[in-house]
């Protein structure tokens, strides 16, 4: 057993009072005007087909989390951080009765200052879409990082998906300028096309990623033979590489003809679709163009489908096949609700916020973490659990620096124009990256990471109380007894409030100090404890 067990009745419940609203087969039934359902509607179609998923295969569903928990959840999935103490207090405090939708609304539509929601959640997704597309600790995928301001810029205005994806596919370096990065890399690019140059420079490694990244699919084993393990073919690899021939090192262009020939081949490709389609390229199309038609039209549904299935493994740690980028080896069964809530996402003209708030806003995402009887088995592949049940996620490095830096009050990017932290961002990135997975349900962090986050400069600062911002406010506030400065502590940290056992333990050792000194030294003590917690760095 998976799960939590829960009662049998209040699932089917469930299901009888969501199908009356909106059922599987008609999801549009209700919408007079758009084509598209409400994002409460969205929410209320995914735990629809869940619960009939998981009543059928006779999987109880966890219980769903209280405000805390789901207040650290969304921000640090929409903005990539731990929300501030005064978010947390205003947001547990406030009882209206639809306030997590109206949180996440807030999150991703609000530009207003000081919070700059909007702005930072466009921020995070950029930052998860760049490693997404150029995963790895390479020189390359470092040089990815300026891909950030352009995503941003995407995200911020809310370009849809397809649209996106077509400004990157068909990049140039026309009219843009180039700046020297490091010699054996030769030129940066900037905008789209350093996506190009962030994957080697290739038409190779252009299909590959292109595939991997939008279509769901690794074709990267046919380049030199049929693919072992798929149907794709030798001449599949190199009939999508041909469309990219104008992709040369530095050069990110298109030539006028879409075929290429491989080195130390005498055999000519021409461009083709996945599936062996030949293109036709008309007048006045590149051959980059006319892929980019191919792949996000409204019928190719590994396009939307893999979109889908990636918002789907941010947000709740896994995708719903049991890999993102194997899509063409997921069976029927396993793509059936994923291929419905991909036709939604067409239907709503590929709009990522309306995607993402629908899935925030449903129970699915709002339910506890699994937890596995056997954790052995499921490492071992033995035991699976199925899609939609959520998983301890791991933080990103940028997740990482974020959280502390909001927990710290660190002056990074801060009005008084401090810049003193930032080597030490790069530094912990970097250091983190070692062992950061693609999967957020991965953990591979060891004694390197563990040893930086303990004995680093920031939470050495950040436990020194002539140092620490965070201590200092706390502990200098005339109007904070005892149990309101531990309190503050728990919420600059875990976004919630101690738990009552926590509580008395805390209070009763720091009554039990002799003098006001050694008072403060214990909040600080508690302070480094809170922070090199797993609950610090997990999401749950």
């Amino acid at each position: 057993m998976f799960l939590k067990a829960r009662g049998w009745m209040l699932m089917l419940a469930l299901v009888l009072i969501v199908a009356s609203s909106v059922t599987a087969e008609e999801p549009a039934a209700a919408r007079p005007d758009d084509s598209r359902l409400t994002t409460e509607n969205l929410a209320l179609w995914i735990d629809e087909r869940f619960a009939a998923a998981w009543l059928e295969s006779k999987i109880e569903p966890t219980e769903v989390i209280d405000d805390a928990t789901f207040l650290k959840r969304v921000s640090l999935d929409l903005a990539g951080s731990i929300p501030s103490v005064s978010q947390a207090r205003d947001f547990l405090g406030y009882e209206g009765e639809h306030r997590r939708g109206t949180l996440v609304d807030r999150m991703l539509n609000d530009p207003k200052r000081p919070e700059k929601y909007a702005e930072r959640t466009a921020a995070h997704l950029a930052t998860v879409w760049r490693r997404m597309m150029v995963p790895g600790n390479s020189q390359e995928a470092r040089m990815a990082v300026g891909l950030e301001p352009w995503l941003k810029e995407q995200f911020n205005a809310n370009v849809p998906y397809d649209e996106l994806t077509r400004k990157l596919v068909t990049a140039t370096n026309d009219g843009q300028a180039m700046m020297p990065v490091n010699p054996r890399l030769g030129v940066q690019a900037v905008g789209p096309a350093l996506f190009y140059q962030a994957i080697g420079g290739k038409p190779e490694t252009a299909a590959s990623s292109v595939s991997r990244v939008f279509l769901g699919v690794r074709i990267g084993c046919a380049e030199c033979h049929n693919h072992p393990f798929a149907d794709w073919k030798q001449q599949d690899f190199w009939g999508m590489a041909a469309f990219f021939s104008g992709v040369r090192e530095g050069a990110v262009n298109d030539t006028l003809t879409a075929s290429i020939r491989p080195a130390n081949s005498t055999v000519e490709y021409s461009a083709a679709f996945l599936g062996g389609e030949q293109a036709k390229i008309r007048k006045g199309k590149t051959a980059r163009e006319t892929l980019a038609d191919w792949m996000v039209a409204p019928d190719n549904s590994l396009f939307a489908a893999t979109a889908v299935n990636r918002v789907w493994q941010h947000l709740l740690g896994r995708g719903m096949t049991e890999s993102v980028d194997d899509l063409d080896k997921a069976s029927p069964a396993e793509r059936k609700i994923l291929d419905d809530l991909a036709k939604l996402f067409v239907e709503a003209k590929f709009d990522l916020r309306w995607l993402i708030a629908g899935i925030c806003k449903s129970q699915l995402y709002q339910r506890e973490c699994i937890v596995l009887d056997d954790p052995a088995a499921l490492g071992a592949g033995l035991l699976t659990p199925p899609p939609g049940l959520r998983p301890i996620k791991t933080l990103s490095p940028e997740q990482v620096f974020n959280s502390l830096e909001q927990a710290l009050l660190l002056p990074v990017a801060r009005a008084d124009g401090s810049a003193r932290f930032n080597g030490l961002r790069d530094q912990l990135i970097s250091r983190m990256n070692e062992a950061a997975s693609s999967n957020p349900d991965e953990f591979r962090a060891g004694i390197p990471q563990a040893l930086l986050l303990m004995n680093g400069r920031l939470t050495t600062e950040a436990t020194d109380l002539d140092q620490s911002r965070t201590l200092r406010g706390v502990l200098d506030a005339p109007f904070l007894d005892n149990e309101a400065k531990l309190t503050t502590l728990y919420l600059a940290t875990f976004s919630r409030p101690p738990r009552a056992e926590e509580k008395k333990f805390l209070l009763e050792h720091i009554r039990k100090q002799a003098d006001g000194d050694k008072q403060k030294q214990a909040y600080a003590e508690i302070f480094w404890g809170l922070l090199n917690s797993p609950e610090f760095v997990l999401e749950k």
